[in-house]
């Protein structure tokens, strides 16, 4: 059994590390208690003291896009920072990532399949945030629960349910107003199950399926899990230029036989998967009104269950004949040609499926099939 989990390792390490190690540096010593103290506010009931993030805001602000750092670890996760900007101003950020009308995997189609507040006060209050934050000065802090389930793994196939604590700050900054997420995974995520990206994950098509382990290889009969997880991104607003610089930094332990298979490289990875087509939503000049966002997915989620399947048949029949290996290959294969994925799906599954397709067209990528009956 030993060799089994040390041959696993090797294969798992393998797809990550091939790469050459594109970030060396690491983040300065100075930027850790700031990271501390947002992380700590997860799990308390304390107001948020703007000089404990007065260096964290800098940090952000005055990084080059497009830099990627190490993290030291913490408390077993393996970290990376990465920094990017966006062409958007700051009401945009919350009418669109922040709004609890529209879904979150809107603006990370390839990060997430779902999201879930598990607090509806929290839910309340962030459609009150827009309206609360235009007095100048004025610092508001949410807290929370969610529940996220996240798209299958670039590397391995694998995906992943889990509940974390999070808190979501709006508070004045140098240059514009500055935004802070913070979320903490402190319990045992669900067993990892295979998904599969079908053809290029820019294209965010995906398949779940219901069996454990990874969808790699070797790695089939593997019970994986996300043990812990924190992560904290700061939007610091440059109103002048209509910038938003981001700033994501993120800690993971995860695995299996309780060993910790991440590295910093594989973690930058992902914050690139989700920093690019953040940016291509946000950017996209076709990209509607939120509120036509918004009437489209409750048109959707009014529709029966009956309906959702008839209009996600061609996407599934498109899926069906891609010419991707894990398609062709089961579990995916017999799922899809016997009609059992279509029927196994949930309503708000369905209805991922289809917004999203709705979102390729606005933004102007190409969807499979074309969903005239909602527009």
């Amino acid at each position: 059994m030993l060799y089994r989990y040390i041959f696993a390792a090797l294969l798992l390490f393998g797809s990550i590390t091939n790469a050459t190690a594109e970030e060396t540096q690491t983040v300065p010593e100075r930027i850790y208690p700031g990271l501390e103290y947002v992380l700590s506010l997860t799990h308390s009931s304390a107001n948020l003291d703007p000089k404990q993030v007065s260096g964290l805001i800098h940090f952000v602000g005055a990084m080059p896009a497009d830099s990627g750092m190490a993290l030291k670890d913490r408390q077993g996760a393996t970290g990376a920072f990465y920094a990017f900007s966006i062409k958007s101003d700051f009401n945009q950020v919350l009418d669109y990532v922040y709004n609890p009308d529209i879904p979150l995997y809107v603006t990370m189609p390839s990060s997430l399949k779902q999201h879930e507040w598990l607090t509806p006060q929290t839910v309340k209050t962030l459609r009150q945030l827009p309206r609360q934050i235009k007095s100048a000065g004025d610092i508001r802090l949410l807290r929370g629960r969610d529940r996220e389930i996240i798209s299958p793994d670039t590397n391995t196939g694998g995906y992943y349910v889990y509940e974390q604590d999070r808190i979501v700050t709006v508070l004045p900054g140098p240059t514009g107003p500055v935004l802070i997420s913070v979320s903490s995974q402190n319990n045992l995520s669900e067993v990892g199950r295979k998904g599969c990206i079908v053809g290029n994950d820019k294209d965010w098509n995906y398949l779940y399926s219901k069996e454990t382990g990874l969808n790699t290889f070797g790695l089939g009969w593997v019970e994986s899990y996300m043990y812990s997880a924190q992560s904290v991104i700061i939007y610091v607003t440059d109103t002048s230029a209509n910038t938003i610089n981001v700033g994501s930094f993120k800690w993971l332990n995860g695995g299996w036989a309780k060993m910790n298979m991440v590295n910093s490289n594989h973690i930058l990875k992902g914050i690139k998967r989700f920093a690019s087509d953040f940016k291509q939503v946000l950017e996209s000049p076709g990209l509607p009104e939120p509120l036509v966002v918004e009437d489209t997915y409750r048109k959707l989620q009014k529709s029966s269950i009956e309906g959702l399947r008839q209009m996600a048949t061609p996407y599934f029949k498109a899926l069906m004949h891609s010419d991707a290996a894990a398609v062709q290959a089961n579990p995916f294969k017999s799922l899809l040609s016997s009609g059992t994925y279509l029927q196994q799906m949930s309503h708000e599954d369905l209805v991922q499926v289809l917004l999203l397709e709705y979102v390729k067209v606005w933004i102007g990528k190409k969807p499979l099939v074309r969903l005239a009956s909602l527009q």
